[in-house]
């Protein structure tokens, strides 16, 4: 099964970046990402361009200008530039355990809607993290 992965975002680069990272170190990867921008400004722009260098499978920027908040259109942008057989949708503020994308495909069945929760990093992780820009600092739990 082809998956595509839908990551959504507006005008939060260093998140989205981190986010990205996290992405490329998946144990599983996705065929495709598809990054679904809001009408961020350049700053995001320049990174995605810049990653896309670097990124192990497609990485495709969708965006439309910035009216105001409009995440649900341009998810459905999203979901219509996706190749994909299978669709995951994240926010481009989350950093995805190395498992997640193999847990997601594993747990999937046609026809069905998968949804599940995060934790907060809190004010203070997510400051450090975003600014150094290192993921090491996170630990997982895995019983």
């Amino acid at each position: 099964m082809t998956t595509s992965l839908i990551v959504s975002t507006y005008n939060r680069p260093e998140a989205l970046n981190l986010c990205l990272l996290s992405i490329f170190r998946q144990s599983r990867l996705p065929d495709e990402i598809i990054v679904g921008d809001d009408g961020s400004t350049d700053d995001t722009r320049k990174l995605i361009s810049r990653l896309q260098k670097i990124s192990p499978v497609p990485l495709i920027h969708v965006w439309h200008e910035d009216k105001g908040f409009r995440l649900a259109m341009m998810r459905n942008k999203s979901v219509a530039a996706a190749k994909g057989e299978y669709i995951i949708e994240i926010d481009g503020d989350l950093i995805l355990h190395r498992n997640f994308i193999d847990d997601h495909v594993k747990f999937s069945r046609r026809g069905c809607f998968l949804k599940g929760g995060r934790c907060n990093l809190g004010l203070e992780l997510t400051t450090k993290v975003c600014s150094d820009g290192n993921l090491i600092p996170l630990h997982w739990f895995t019983p």
